[in-house]
């Protein structure tokens, strides 16, 4: 199992993308393994006869084996048909919600996707594929609410991966059987049919993200510091860039804000820091990490020496790392070596919020939206665009007066930003 970011300690082949004696060669692709933070595709180093070790769906720890190139077939234990042949029992604390035990018979389990969850009201019908026997791919949720909703999971042409039948299929088909309500002008609409409480299994990078940011959030001593910055020199600023600077006409505010983090730091390096239990590892290289939102996940890819780059370059690969990210193919580099992090929810409408600080690193800024306000100046009342920015900070690492420092020289280089063209230095 290979170390796919900093902070992996175990991984999960989603898929085996070759079968178990087949002969590959080297560079092909052979699985995809999901790692604490995204999923990659990982790369035969070798060729030979391809065996393999641990099944899809199985956490397995970093530098364990998972398959075998070349030689004979590794041992494989004794129970292993056994228990591929039976459907794993539900988490007992879920039984125990629930009042029930016994597992379900389910058309086909894929723990990559979810766990099984605990018997429904009624079993899913025992429909084919072809009408042959063969067993039809849907996840343990899909066969449980095809089964409330009365939906025949053989009629379905799966969208999950090879044609999977996944929760979405069935809630659409179930809707397009569902008769049209008669028209009650005086009555509500009728409740949709289905469970009252739906509920939706963890992926393993959801399982991560949660345990870690609860980690965060009860071993590392947070404090907060807000400042308001006026943005309208920065954006007059970056509206100049785009119609003269060649190469910049992409150039948004959070390249700015990106520019002026790097450039506060090269100033302020103690909030460029780690807790490393008996001592403070101050980080040479200014890598800040940028919160991006998955499908119902969290990544952070990170942008290497930032405080090299100018702002045409900073547009340019930041703009990169996070379609990859996004697009749920990031590379494993894009997500390694993060010293410091922004999480900018301005895009949202959103104000002003706090983040919770991205272990092992010691500081994150929450960014807030630009917005026009009232304001005194020299006593006259005028606007403005104003924009809060929160910075959250790991009391073991930083103290106030560094973060109040840092964001006091951040603040300064956003309301004054012609330092931010300067080439890097």
């Amino acid at each position: 199992m290979p170390k796919l970011s900093d902070t992996m300690e175990e991984g999960t082949v989603i898929d085996w993308k070759v079968k178990d004696g087949d002969e590959v060669k080297k560079g092909q692709v052979i699985a995809e393994v999901e790692s604490d933070k995204a999923s990659f595709e990982i790369n035969a180093d070798s060729e030979g006869a391809f065996h393999i070790i641990v099944e899809a769906g199985k956490p397995v720890p970093v530098g364990a084996p998972i398959a075998q190139i070349g030689g004979e077939a590794p041992a494989k234990p004794a129970h292993k048909e056994k228990e591929q042949a039976k459907e794993p029992a539900p988490e007992p604390q879920q039984a125990e919600a629930e009042g029930k035990a016994e597992p379900e018979p389910k058309p086909e389990v894929d723990d990559a996707e979810e766990k099984p969850a605990a018997k429904p009201r009624e079993e899913a019908p025992a429909a084919t594929a072809d009408g042959g026997g063969s067993r039809i791919k849907a996840s343990p949720l899909a066969a449980r609410l095809a089964a409330e909703m009365g939906v025949n999971l053989a009629e379905l042409k799966g969208s999950g991966p090879e044609g999977r039948i996944v929760k979405e299929d069935v809630l659409a088909a179930a809707g397009e059987k569902r008769p049209t309500a008669a028209r009650a002008p005086e009555r509500a609409a009728a409740r949709p049919s289905g469970p009252e409480v739906e509920h939706e299994e963890l992926t393993r990078v959801q399982t991560i993200i949660a345990r870690r940011m609860a980690k965060s959030k009860a071993e590392v001593p947070h404090f907060y510091v807000t400042v308001e910055i006026r943005m309208d020199e920065a954006i007059k600023l970056q509206g100049q860039l785009r119609e003269t600077v060649p190469g910049a006409d992409k150039v948004s505010v959070a390249d700015l804000i990106f520019r002026a983090a790097a450039l506060a730091i090269r100033q302020h390096p103690h909030v460029n820091a780690s807790w490393a239990g008996d001592h403070i590892e101050v980080k040479r290289r200014v890598n800040i990490g940028y919160a991006v939102a998955g499908q119902r996940s969290l990544i952070v890819p990170v942008l290497k020496d930032v405080d090299q780059m100018d702002l045409v370059q900073i547009s340019t690969e930041r703009r990169a790392i996070v379609e990859r990210a996004v697009a749920g193919k990031p590379t494993p580099q894009d997500l390694e070596g993060g010293t410091f992090s922004i999480s900018n929810l301005g895009t949202f409408g959103v104000d002003e919020f706090i983040a919770i600080v991205n272990q092992p690193e010691s500081v994150i800024l929450a960014v807030g939206a630009t917005k026009d306000v009232a304001l005194v100046e020299d006593g006259r009342v005028t606007t403005g665009k104003v924009m809060r920015v929160t910075g959250s900070a790991d009391h073991r690492v930083v103290y106030g007066a560094d973060l109040a420092e840092y964001l006091a020289t951040f603040k300064k280089l956003l309301e004054a930003p012609v330092n931010l063209v300067l080439p890097p230095q």
